[in-house]
């Protein structure tokens, strides 16, 4: 995901002028006497309170929705005012982080898991466990949302809009040509099918294989999987690659590749070569997330594909990584706490949640919502059915590790590709991941006892 800079104090008068330059409003009203509206004011008659909502996702569709899920709320709450203001997805960390250092963050606003932290250590978004506790839809969420990363400390701090995860794509058509169940319910029936699917004299492969930037996050998908982890290290920071069942699986991701059971120039593939590899016919099974789907409706005829669940692990358990892009907070400097609070809860209820994440194809938060048609069936069933397991254990990358991108884009790539192309031993290429991963891990938890 994306990296996050640490903001420096700076003069309340230049905080104050680069915070509002760039927000976007509706109607092209005055940036400034929004910011008032931030602090969350009410008016003199102390009749209505006024609050406000800031998007990091701005765009034609997206926009007339909150707008018109916030017109909504001011017609069941005549008393509170509700102004929108945006930004751009590109600048909204560095937004949130400058308007949170000035102290003038808007009342409510979506925030992406990555950001949380920061932005809850800091003290700019409010911790909204005492709201959570009496919430009356809390024994309605799914378990997926329960485990999100919305916490600081052990407490929630945003409520998720919805989720993307990882789903696997396959070949229906191949599936049926061997009678097949369409269907991958263990990482042990991952790696059989791959050896399955795989006729190299037609140019058929099982796997769409990753062996460029990223990769290895998915190698480690399936070692924390199978070592029962919902971590990349142990309780001391040592990398899980350094036990033998994590070395083990590490070898038993690889030997997909190595055993030919993907197609040769996929050592170099990323994300593009991968997804192109399916929709042309090279591969049976695609490890992608839901927006892949428009571009298999697009490209594929219908009945030839479809998307099923992330396998299970031995234990029977779902080990997989899932996130938000626009989870709800609460500025700490809130004057309408209980008015952004009540917002919140708006947006987040059963019936505009469905709504919101019907139109943005993201897995809704309650476990009702998803037995909609539009979940229940169709490819973006195998991402509800993975979300709608109660045996789930979310389990993803180290995000607060600052070098993960360079160990995930470039470190990790060169180390594989060598052992890949059998220019290095299994051996050694495990060491030097693990160290790397150690190093980083150990010197955060001593930096963050």
């Amino acid at each position: 995901m994306k990296k996050k800079a640490t903001i420096l104090a700076l003069c309340t008068s230049l905080v104050l002028t680069f915070a509002l330059a760039g927000c976007s409003t509706n109607g092209g009203q005055n940036e400034a006497a929004k910011a008032t509206g931030a602090a969350g004011a009410k008016e003199a008659t102390g009749k209505k309170a006024k609050i406000s909502y800031l998007d990091p996702l701005p765009s034609p569709e997206r926009t007339a929705l909150m707008q018109g899920l916030l017109k909504q709320f001011q017609e069941k709450n005549p008393n509170i005012e509700v102004e929108y203001t945006s930004v751009p997805w590109d600048d909204a960390n560095k937004k949130w982080m400058t308007m949170g250092a000035a102290g003038i963050l808007p009342d409510v606003l979506s925030i992406d898991d990555t950001s949380l932290v920061a932005m809850a250590s800091a003290g700019y978004i409010e911790n909204l466990q005492p709201f959570y506790d009496k919430w009356d839809q809390l024994n309605n969420l799914t378990e997926a949302t329960k485990q999100a990363r919305n916490k600081f400390k052990g407490n929630v701090y945003a409520i998720p809009d919805g989720f993307l995860l990882q789903g696997l794509f396959i070949r229906s058509d191949w599936f049926k040509e061997l009678n097949m169940p369409e269907t991958i319910a263990t990482w042990d029936d991952y790696f059989n099918l791959a050896q399955k699917f795989t006729d190299s004299a037609k140019n058929r492969y099982g796997i769409s294989f990753r062996g460029g930037a990223n990769g290895v996050i998915r190698a480690m998908e399936y070692v924390m999987a199978a070592v029962h982890s919902d971590s990349w290290f142990d309780k001391d920071g040592k990398s899980i690659l350094y036990k033998p069942e994590g070395a083990a699986a590490f070898k038993k991701f690889y030997d997909v590749y190595l055993n030919g059971n993907a197609p040769k120039e996929s050592v170099n593939w990323g994300f593009n070569e991968m997804v192109q590899g399916f929709l042309n016919g090279q591969t049976a099974i695609l490890n992608q997330t839901p927006e892949v789907i428009i571009t298999a409706q697009k490209n594929m005829k219908e009945g030839t594909w479809n998307v099923v669940p992330m396998p299970k692990a031995d234990d029977g358990k779902r080990y997989i990584f899932w996130g938000y892009t626009a989870a709800y907070a609460m500025s700490s400097k809130s004057q309408n706490k209980e008015a952004s609070w009540k917002l919140i809860e708006f947006l987040s209820s059963p019936e505009n949640n469905l709504a919101y994440s019907i139109k943005n194809s993201t897995i809704p938060i309650y476990k009702e919502n998803l037995k909609d048609p539009f979940f229940s069936k169709g490819p973006i069933a195998g991402y509800a059915g993975s979300m709608a397991d109660s045996n789930i254990v979310f389990a993803g990358p180290p995000s607060h590790l600052t070098k993960l991108g360079q160990f995930t884009g470039t470190f990790a790539v060169e180390e594989t590709q060598k052992y890949l192309t059998k220019a290095q031993s299994l051996e050694d290429t495990v060491k030097h991941l693990a160290d790397f991963l150690t190093k980083e891990q150990q010197a955060y938890m001593k930096e963050n006892p």
